[in-house]
């Protein structure tokens, strides 16, 4: 058995993130582009409407995409527990490995290389999983997770992700 600890971030770190700030630009970009296309007397009911749906979007958006963390995973031959919270509430889910399908993926950054978040989504068929979707674990950690997760599961990494690796351990020797 193994296991990962990130760093702890409750629901107020996870709001006021850079995430939600890209959120609210587009929404005003947006609302600003209805409001100049939309400046037509009859039409304005049209605008005030759609912007009562952006908000909403934006709500729903928001706290789908901040609602939930992982922030310890622990594996073992046949299992893996991901624990964490859903809003601040702690929650934990055990999942048998051979339903499990696992990718390694990137947020790109114009920044380059050292600005890439590199997460870990874990697919059941029912749901996903995302391990450091908040900055909670280190690159090694998220490379020792993958590569943990696919020797117990006795898969061969395929080349896709071995893309994916290399350019984690590409930061890592980089941007220390």
């Amino acid at each position: 058995m193994i296991t990962f600890e990130g760093e702890y971030k409750n629901l107020k770190a996870r709001i006021f993130s850079e995430k939600p700030f890209s959120f609210l630009f587009v929404f005003i970009f947006f609302s600003f582009i209805l409001s100049v296309f939309f400046n037509v007397e009859s039409l304005k009911y049209y605008a005030y409407f759609l912007e009562l749906v952006l908000i909403v979007l934006f709500i729903i958006v928001t706290i789908n995409t901040f609602k939930s963390i992982i922030n310890k995973v622990t594996l073992n031959e046949s299992n893996i527990k991901l624990e964490g919270e859903i809003f601040n509430k702690e929650w934990e889910k055990v999942i048998p490995l051979k339903e499990i399908k696992i990718e390694a993926k990137g947020n790109p950054s114009r920044s380059g290389l050292c600005s890439v978040t590199f997460y870990i989504k874990l697919k059941t068929k029912d749901n996903s999983y995302i391990i450091n979707a908040f900055r909670t674990f280190s690159d090694e950690q998220i490379l020792e997770i993958f590569n943990e997760f696919k020797k117990y599961k006795g898969e061969k990494i395929i080349l896709d992700e071995k893309l994916y690796l290399m350019r984690i351990q590409e930061k890592i020797e980089k941007c220390q």
